[in-house]
């Protein structure tokens, strides 16, 4: 039977449109994902009201949820030496019962939390040594064989001055699928490493925020049935959420094939 997951991003509680918010947790509810992925940035400016408000928000969800931060979850730049020393104070303290690194494993899919945000760095993000060595510890003891859907998610996509491994590197390691924010636009990709394998990158938009770049409100509904994943862009008409597009995709040995023959969305900046 499929499984479902809703992968959110940039939700940035302290810039909110709370119609937004009230319509994506009503239409969260309609769609009863089996597991809801948060790649990042749920605050502005990792204020404690802010956070306050996203905690309200996760109690609101319909199915279990995994999180990382984003690079706004982090202390501020104008406060130097919390940020150099404590920079995830404020989201361990409002958030305590989301671990560091988060981890979801059933018998159709396992799913790998990973921080790419950097202290000293506002915008950039890093693929470490130790994501991918943590990537290899789980999955050897995941359960599920090869039925077993593979997903990392972080924030950062690889577009946005993302500093260490290649993307590639997920994809080297067993990854099926990622699930990344940041950029607040939604695009599909498949990354494919020089040997072959191949993982496909799926980027969310901002879930609610009025930061918007040229694209509405809108997150990602991803169908997993392996060796077949659908992703369904929901967007923001206006009035309710509702699929912009579709995208199809198989898994053939060790690399992915899109199905259909549409081609990958467009470029978006950094954030």
């Amino acid at each position: 039977m499929p499984r479902v997951v809703a992968h959110l991003s940039d939700l940035h509680f302290g810039r909110a449109d709370h119609r937004v918010v009230e319509a994506l947790l009503a239409d969260l509810a309609a769609q009863r994902p089996d597991l809801v992925i948060i790649s990042g940035d749920l605050t502005q400016r990792a204020k404690a009201w802010q956070f306050a408000e996203a905690e309200v928000f996760l109690s609101r969800l319909p199915a279990p949820v995994l999180i990382v931060p984003g690079n706004h979850d982090l202390e501020p730049l104008y406060r130097p030496l919390k940020r150099l020393l404590r920079p995830h104070t404020k989201f361990r303290s409002h958030l305590p019962t989301h671990p560091e690194w988060p981890v979801w494993n059933d018998e159709s899919m396992v799913a790998i939390g990973l921080d790419s945000t950097r202290r000293l760095r506002w915008t950039s993000g890093k693929l470490r040594s130790k994501h991918l060595e943590h990537i290899t510890q789980v999955l050897h003891h995941a359960a599920g064989g090869e039925r077993l859907c593979k997903i990392a998610f972080l924030h950062h996509p690889p577009r946005s001055a993302l500093a260490g491994h290649p993307f590639a590197s997920l994809a080297e390691h067993g990854i099926d699928l990622v699930l990344t924010g940041h950029a607040h636009q939604a695009r599909t990709e498949i990354v494919t490493a020089p040997a072959g394998a191949s993982c496909i990158l799926s980027q969310a938009s901002t879930a609610c925020s009025t930061r918007l770049r040229d694209e509405a409100n809108g997150y990602g509904l991803i169908h997993l049935a392996m060796p077949h994943i659908q992703i369904h862009v929901r967007g923001w008409s206006g009035e309710e959420f509702h699929t912009l597009r579709m995208e199809s995709f198989h898994k053939e040995g060790h690399a992915w094939k899109r199905e259909g023959g549409q081609g990958a969305s467009p470029p978006a900046p950094p954030q």
